[in-house]
């Protein structure tokens, strides 16, 4: 018998094993013979399909994807999403098994669940009853113990990411700011505080439902809260190693997915076009599908989508997706920021103030993301260089992120109002924060029309910048 878990997350305080498969095909057949599962036929083909590819050495391989080809291609589906038909299946398969072994599988000592997050089935013995398994438990105790030594390695990669990339990027003047999914339902972790009993409950039962996904959801909103403080590529990159990160802990939780996606966009749009950009916005969009596909149903996973197609200049997308996230949680402030930033670099500049305006109403102390400079980003635009050289002074006093971006407006801003001495000094400070940034490429790339990019880069120029 293989070394138990000692996670605990079947009521009958189960200890998971590797059964023979005799033994396991056996225990299958009675679930699937029983009274709990009469009737519910594409249920029982996908039991009895995670069951063999565990079995057979493929578990981990298992996804919504993989259900849909090989269990969901042998009936139609009638139009229906077939990747959200596995959800809902899997949480009937869930409810089904609960009332198997609280009903006609009461007895039964081989048992078979599902941990948080993973359609790969667990098999658990009720008591420490003698059974026939497999003949590897050194294997299963080295893999269990060298999961927690990579856990150990994971927290203490992220506390180097974040402390590397904050001293790296710190300048003198600039304030950079602090730095499960379940079959049935998904549980997001909120950050606790003294008076919000109801973020606590969350967690607490997140927590008793998959420590794993709980760690994960956090890193990951820590990472997304980093996320929008500097673009410079290596401030991004260690970003990135934090969702990375997320999605070795739970590879099933869309939000490292998403947040991966946002940041790979993000640093692709730095580089000059051609291949290094190519590739890495390919990436970008290969992990936002995987977040959509993951949950399809947030926010979150929409608005990585929106801001990939938004650097890979499909505006069309970028627009469709975008308010798709911010319809499906008009609360999610990152979503409200980033339509925000779609609108200004699409050109419709009172969309962008109106978003960011409805983001700064829900914004809290402590949010890090430009707010005020997008607002003041579009007003420039507008024509309106008095309320928007406002915004950024306020921006800046507040502690918000500074980015090449907001600086660069603030030289266009001073240039436009005539006051050259203060463009100047502005301009001496990006260049010494951001030596060689390509701030004039990053404008070129970011706006649809080249015209809104051109009207920065001539106020710059006046102001003595250049490329």
């Amino acid at each position: 018998m293989t070394r138990p878990d000692k996670q605990d997350l079947t009521p009958l305080e189960s200890t998971y094993v590797t059964p023979d498969s005799s033994v396991a095909m056996a225990a299958l057949r009675e679930i699937l013979e029983s009274p709990e599962f009469t009737g519910a036929g594409r249920v029982q083909a996908f039991l009895e399909y995670v069951v063999q590819e565990s079995l057979e050495g493929r578990g981990d391989r298992i996804r919504g994807k993989t259900i849909v080809e090989d269990v969901y291609g042998r009936s139609p589906l009638k139009g229906r999403d077939p990747v959200a038909v596995v959800r809902v299946d899997a949480g009937r398969l869930r409810r089904r098994l609960k009332k198997y072994y609280e009903g006609s599988g009461a007895k039964t000592e081989l048992q078979i669940s599902f941990q948080s997050g993973s359609y790969e089935p667990r098999f658990s013995l009720r008591q420490e009853t003698a059974l026939p398994t497999k003949s590897q438990p050194e294997v299963a105790v080295t893999h269990i113990e060298a999961k927690r030594w990579v856990s150990v390695g994971l927290l203490a990669s992220l506390a180097v990411a974040v402390i590397a990339a904050t001293l790296f990027w710190w300048q003198p003047g600039f304030q950079m700011g602090s730095p499960g999914e379940g079959f049935e339902a998904e549980i997001e972790a909120a950050a606790p505080s003294p008076d919000n009993d109801t973020a606590r409950a969350v967690r607490n039962a997140l927590f008793s439902n998959s420590p794993a996904r709980l760690q994960a959801s956090n890193l990951a909103n820590v990472a997304r809260s980093l996320q929008f403080q500097s673009l410079e590529p290596k401030w991004q990159d260690a970003v990135l190693l934090m969702f990375e990160l997320v999605i070795e802990m739970d590879g099933n939780y869309f939000g490292g997915y998403a947040g991966a996606a946002e940041s790979k966009a993000l640093i692709a749009v730095t580089h000059a076009p051609g291949r290094d950009r190519d590739r890495l916005l390919q990436e970008a969009e290969d992990l936002a599908s995987r977040a959509l596909e993951l949950r399809i149903d947030r926010s979150w996973s929409h608005s990585a989508a929106a801001l990939v197609a938004q650097m890979k200049r499909d505006f069309k997308s970028a627009r469709q997706q975008s308010e798709r996230a911010t319809s499906l949680d008009p609360s999610d402030l990152h979503a409200l920021n980033i339509d925000a930033l779609i609108s200004l670099f699409g050109g419709d500049f009172e969309k962008a103030t109106e978003m960011a305006g409805r983001a700064a109403e829900i914004m809290a102390p402590g949010d890090n993301f430009p707010n005020k400079s997008i607002r003041a980003s579009a007003e420039f635009h507008l024509g309106n260089f008095a309320e928007a050289l406002g915004l950024i002074n306020e921006s800046i006093l507040e502690g918000d992120p500074i980015s090449p971006i907001s600086l660069g407006y603030l030289i266009a801003i001073h240039t436009r109002l005539g006051d050259a001495n203060s463009a100047e000094e502005m301009l001496n400070l990006l260049n010494a924060a951001w030596p060689g940034f390509p701030i004039g490429a990053l404008f070129r790339a970011l706006y649809r029309d080249p015209e809104h990019a051109d009207e920065i880069i001539a106020s710059l120029r006046e102001a003595g910048w250049s490329e």
